[in-house]
């Protein structure tokens, strides 16, 4: 597959921030992916993900924002022109909702249309908790989006205080930012 790359070389990489807790740290892996690579890097959040942190917020750390859902926004950010304009996508916290509508073929938001109608390597980074992610149907949906061609990295499980248990707590969560570097890195030379 021909990759598309800006005038000036760059790589062209899409995030898709799902409303995770762990959008807290999206900051952290945009710095590490400017750096990492040399790229164009947007984001495209759900209305969840805004939930969690703001649009603007996260355009500090990238040179540009998609969010929302608002039809205004589709002449320019339609599913269509947001796959042209992309190299890779990253799905960056990937929740186990947004696993689960990549894997059935369903497109009810525009971060899961532009994952349908991708032609280029689509990565998902998921976060869950410890009993979700054990779950069969989770486990049968990351198989799924594994047979349809799609990478699903393999969580790095991590331990935190859980306030509301009052004790601390295994989940499933995404890898250090250089090694998910590395992965697009990976993913961009196929």
């Amino acid at each position: 597959m021909q990759s598309k790359q800006t005038r000036e070389g760059k790589r062209r990489i899409l995030i898709g921030a799902c409303g995770s807790v762990d959008i807290l740290t999206l900051p952290r892996y945009l710095v590490a992916i400017k750096t990492g690579i040399d790229c164009e890097l947007t984001v495209l959040m759900t209305a969840s993900a805004q939930l969690f942190l703001p649009a603007a917020s996260v355009g500090l750390y990238a040179d540009r924002v998609i969010a929302g859902e608002r039809p205004e926004d589709w002449p320019t950010d339609k599913p269509s022109r947001i796959v042209a304009d992309h190299d890779l996508l990253a799905v960056l916290p990937a929740t186990a909702h947004m696993l689960a509508t990549a894997a059935q073929g369903a497109a009810p938001n525009r971060l899961a249309t532009v994952i349908l109608a991708s032609n280029f390597p689509v990565l998902f980074f998921p976060v869950m908790g410890a009993v979700m992610w054990e779950k069969a149907a989770v486990q049968r949906n990351v198989r799924q989006l594994r047979e349809d061609g799609y990478q699903v990295a393999e969580p790095v499980w991590h331990e935190n205080y859980d306030v509301s248990l009052g004790r601390m707590v295994g989940h499933p969560s995404l890898p250090s930012p250089e090694q998910t570097v590395e992965l697009m890195r990976t993913s961009l030379r196929r």
